[in-house]
């Protein structure tokens, strides 16, 4: 799960402009060190002891989904990975779109195919948009690449009480 790169959905279509203020992306890089905080709800929870933060990790049957944010809770990601073919090409920047509760949120998401750990595919978007995280924390499932041929959906069942977790593993 280490190697996982992130992906994480912005509001509307523009990147926010509050990742520009950071140098280094929030997403962890296979050479940090995790440990593991705790479990709740098919969650994990993970503390980076390399960056001094904290991050979620579910796995849902072909893939997996990967969430924090930056110590100071400034910036978030959200990671979506598929060991199906989603249609992405490596290194590349493409405006993305994920639907939840009936509202889609999109932004440009670096992605990568083939190099992660056990095949996965994915790629990454940061955020500092509230709305997006209320969603991701309230509702059920997430809809990844809507109306497109690499559409797949994510339970987010749990989420609200590991992002709680997430929240009180910062603190330690």
């Amino acid at each position: 799960m280490r190697s996982f790169v992130t992906l994480i959905a912005a509001t509307s279509v523009a990147i926010s402009s509050a990742m520009a203020a950071y140098a280094q992306a929030p997403v962890p890089k296979a050479s940090d060190v995790l440990a593991k905080y705790g479990e709740v709800e098919g969650w994990t929870v993970y503390t980076n002891q390399t960056r001094g933060d904290c991050l979620i990790v579910r796995d849902y049957g072909s893939g997996s989904v990967q969430m924090g944010v930056t110590a100071n809770q400034d910036l978030g990601y959200l990671g979506v990975f598929s060991k199906a073919d989603i249609g992405l090409t490596n290194g590349t920047k493409s405006e993305v779109f994920v639907s939840i509760g009936g509202h889609l949120y999109g932004g440009v998401a670096t992605s990568t195919h083939g190099e992660l750990k056990g095949g996965y595919s994915g790629g990454y978007i940061l955020t500092d948009n509230p709305e997006f995280k209320r969603a991701v924390a309230k509702k059920y499932e997430m809809i990844v690449f809507p109306e497109t041929k690499g559409m797949f959906v994510v339970d987010l069942k749990g989420t609200y009480k590991a992002m709680a977790m997430g929240r009180k593993c910062l603190k330690h």
